[in-house]
């Protein structure tokens, strides 16, 4: 898989495997990028930035990243729990033992559950 580039400012340039993206979470104009182990990157753009880069960069590898309600972008590689009664998501990630709860509507995990299921149906989710 190869590296997503993402211009973050006017001089810094920031390159990424998305293998090492747990998720990104939106607050408006900004995002914050957690990676494996626990490391977190400030973006000065918009989600829709950041999906438009993906989309572009990443448009004939097999999907990736989901939009999960309007605060999230998940890595679906990392997701282990979804339980959309507790409006809760939990990810796993082996570089750091804790576990990793994010919070959505039932509504945005419920359609989450339906498109891994139909990925998984397809065979496009679950390979590397």
């Amino acid at each position: 898989m190869k590296e997503l580039i993402l211009q973050n400012t006017g001089s810094e340039l920031l390159k990424v495997r998305p293998s090492d993206i747990l998720y990104i979470e939106s607050d408006g104009n900004y995002c914050r990028m957690i990676l494996t182990g626990g490391f977190s990157q400030q973006l000065w753009f918009s989600r829709q930035k950041f999906i438009s880069a993906i989309s572009s960069q990443m448009k004939s590898e097999r999907p990736v990243f989901v939009v999960v309600g309007r605060s999230w972008i998940i890595n679906m590689n990392y997701i282990y729990r979804i339980n959309p009664l507790l409006g809760e998501l939990v990810l796993f990630d082996p570089c750091n033992p804790s576990q990793i709860k994010l919070h959505a509507s039932q509504d945005a995990l419920n359609r989450l559950k339906n498109e891994i299921m139909a990925l998984n149906k397809t065979g496009d989710y679950g390979k590397e």
